[in-house]
């Protein structure tokens, strides 16, 4: 199963590396957010893979909704997960596929067709970036890490954002905002960042890019400090989560302020 999903991955990604420089019209285009037709197709190929080899498996993905069949397999597809950055041009954006089975995540990908990066996990045998197995960074000094801050679409006001992220601004090295939640997983997940603080994504935003971390050795709690448990799919709501290479974990999530 990991190699179909890296089949679909690979040929949704091509599609959109194809026409990532191409002139996009948008089928929607909102405050906060853009609908691009290019959604639709790489979201086509990606099913059109994993139906062809496993026709009962049901999909959720970002633009089809829940294609239901059979519950005991459950594909969540991000077609393209960072879509405003690839409609401005900003080379940040991947293709994002997890399966969940009986409830609970078993294998993720994740594709950045523009630097040719392949990140996958399955649950229990760690994760790779193009082969090579991943671990999360050691770094214990607060001053000299790299964060990275995910919030769904309008779950807040731009002043809460202000006010939860400024801390982190402030105390550690540098705070990203990618607009990419699905990278930014993987990017803990090489050591290259040192936390995430994620408020209120989308499960098909971060599925896969959850299992890739914590396969890297990823330290992943709620705000309150509980150990995160996947919990069987629900597309209405997923939890504000904040996750760690692992000794900077404590004062990441004391920094956090509570509404």
């Amino acid at each position: 199963m990991i190699e179909i999903a890296k089949e679909a991955a690979l040929f949704a990604g091509e599609y959109l590396k194809e026409r990532f420089t191409q002139q996009l019209i948008p089928d929607l285009e909102s405050h906060n957010d853009v609908k691009l037709p290019e959604d639709k197709e790489s979201e086509r190929r990606i099913m059109e893979i994993i139906h062809r080899h496993f026709p009962s498996h049901t999909i959720y993905s970002e633009e089809a909704g829940l294609v239901n069949r059979e519950d005991e397999y459950l594909w969540i597809v991000d077609p393209l997960d960072g879509t405003n950055n690839y409609f401005i041009g900003y080379p940040y954006f991947s293709v994002s596929i997890a399966l969940q089975h009986k409830g609970d995540i078993v294998l993720g990908v994740v594709y950045n067709p523009i630097a040719n990066q392949m990140f996958w996990a399955e649950k229990g045998k760690g994760s790779y970036l193009n082969g090579k197995r991943l671990a999360v960074s050691s770094r214990t000094e607060l001053v000299k890490a790299v964060g990275s801050y995910i919030r769904g679409r309008d779950t807040m006001t731009k002043e809460h954002e202000l006010a939860v992220t400024r801390p982190y601004m402030l105390q550690t090295k540098r705070l990203l905002r990618t607009i990419a939640p699905a990278l930014d997983w993987c990017l803990l997940a090489h050591g290259w960042i040192d936390y995430i603080v994620m408020e209120r994504s989308g499960i098909m935003d971060v599925a896969a890019g959850i299992l890739i971390a914590r396969e890297a050795g990823a330290k992943v709690t709620d705000w309150q400090g509980q150990p995160y448990q996947h919990q069987p799919f629900d597309s209405r709501e997923f939890p504000s989560l904040i996750a760690s290479s692992g000794p900077l974990h404590e004062q990441i999530r004391q920094m956090l302020i509570e509404e």
